[in-house]
């Protein structure tokens, strides 16, 4: 039988998460990561791994040259594309147990049209789960390991490519991207390759899974100086502190006794007080849905969200990306004081029974940071990003819980915009009550927005 192919390339990736993850549990409950059944571990399938490469391919270099490398999705010949097989090959992503640390985060989800707490449904059925659903993910600072299969040399530098795509956060694993979920780092990327023409080749082939990792070379450096294209638009960052004090209430109290607090701020997987991307991305999208409602853009929230696929054709990912954000010291957040507070009756006015409760309430600097990618009309975005960040910088929209008592205003000191494309930036000074846009960067963004409107 003919050989199929001569040299095979290998490549051994460890990468370690920068932000959370979140890869589902294979019953499709939210409140669980994807465990592998022999050794209990969270792990991500081999499959997951490869089709975000491939998505990436397809966006980047077209759905012809996506089949060449990855073979045909449903097999068979359509009349378009070659009929061929996968000429690479993933293995499962492996977490190291070392720096594995799971989290367990409250989300909600807001009804748009009056912006307060919606049932979600349950994945694969009528029914709903009610207004709070609970999401687990793997924390960041977690270490993973997968190796790919390269079965004909011409492809390295295809490979290559969306491993540096990966390195800068252009590809992302699991779901929750949005909020900020699936961004990884590689700590390092080695290489070797097999000539099968070779008796050496063929020899170290043989031996490959207990060859040692000095035996292959590492590539790192290389393909971060051969693949630096920006992956996204527009950053735009808003820095600050928090005006009072801030909650976004964690699920459980490491405490109990009478000095622990009945709730208190959730935290990440370093102990840090955070507010979390899915929480600074609901915030901002109702804001966002308000104003688009406002001056009759309600298609940029299509774009900048994304939707799911319905019968009328396929979903549509977004152009947005909110990040976790620390807020304040870590030690001084811990000696805050607790804050008590009672229940009211809402018929009697009285105090309810036993309704004194008490809250572990969070202060500080912060620095919000949200990307806009290059798709889906990304100046329009920008623009109705700004208008709702105006709104937070004003002390119209909070974040978090307890606006009714002054909790999660932001006294923002600067908004910054940049443009990733240019390298040029404006900057909106709220202290100084100034507006630093040379280069244009915001005009343009509200100009797109206006024609939008039109």
């Amino acid at each position: 039988m003919a050989a199929k192919y001569r040299e095979i390339t290998k490549y051994l990736a460890a990468a370690v998460c920068t932000q959370p993850l979140h890869i589902g549990s294979a019953s499709g409950e939210k409140a669980e990561v994807l465990i592998h059944p022999a050794d209990g571990m969270p792990f991500i399938q081999a499959t997951s791994i490869s089709g975000v490469f491939r998505q990436y391919c397809e966006r980047v270099h077209g759905a012809e040259r996506a089949a060449q490398l990855f073979g045909l999705e449903r097999g068979g010949h359509d009349g378009s594309l070659p009929d061929n097989g996968s000429r690479v090959r993933f293995s499962d992503g492996s977490f190291c147990k070392e720096n594995l640390i799971l989290e367990l985060r409250p989300r909600v989800k807001i009804n748009p049209e009056s912006g307060t707490c919606d049932a979600a449904a349950i994945k694969g059925t009528d029914n709903k789960a009610g207004q709070k659903f609970n999401t687990e993910y793997i924390g960041a600072g977690a270490e993973l390991e997968f190796s790919v299969y390269v079965f004909d040399k011409k492809w390295q530098e295809d490979m290559e490519e969306l491993f540096a795509a990966l390195h800068r956060g252009t590809i992302r694993l699991g779901g929750q991207k949005s909020s900020g979920c699936g961004l990884l780092e590689l700590k390092s990327l080695k290489r070797m390759t097999f000539d099968l023409t070779a008796a050496d080749g063929r020899r170290r082939w043989a031996d490959e899974e207990s060859l040692p990792e000095h035996a292959y070379a590492d590539i790192l450096e290389g393909i971060q100086s051969r693949f630096m294209e920006p992956a996204a638009a527009y950053e735009v960052t808003v820095s600050g502190a928090t005006e009072g004090e801030l909650l976004i209430k964690s699920i459980a109290v490491p405490d109990c006794g009478e000095d622990a607090p009945d709730c208190m701020n959730l935290r990440n997987a370093k102990k840090e007080y955070i507010i979390p991307g899915s929480s600074l991305k609901g915030a901002i999208r109702s804001r966002m849905e308000k104003i688009a409602s406002y001056l009759n853009v309600r298609q940029v929230i299509r774009e900048t969200f994304g939707y799911t696929g319905s019968a009328d054709g396929d979903g549509k990912a977004g152009n947005i990306t909110f990040y976790d954000t620390v807020v304040g010291d870590m030690e001084e957040n811990d000696l805050a004081p607790l804050r008590k507070r009672i229940h009211i009756d809402k018929f009697t006015g009285g105090v309810i029974n036993g309704g004194l409760f008490c809250e572990k309430n969070i202060a500080g600097r912060l620095v919000l940071r949200i990307v806009i990618d290059d798709k889906n009309g990304p100046a329009c975005t920008c623009g109705l990003l700004l208008m709702a960040l105006r709104d937070m910088a004003i002390g119209t929209m909070s974040l978090g819980s307890g606006y009714g008592v002054g909790k999660g205003i932001i006294s923002v000191k600067e908004i910054t915009v940049r443009s990733c494309k240019s390298g040029a930036q404006a900057v909106l000074d709220f202290e100084n009550g100034t507006v630093g846009d040379a280069h244009m960067v915001i005009e343009e963004c509200m100009k797109a927005l206006r024609e939008e409107a039109t």
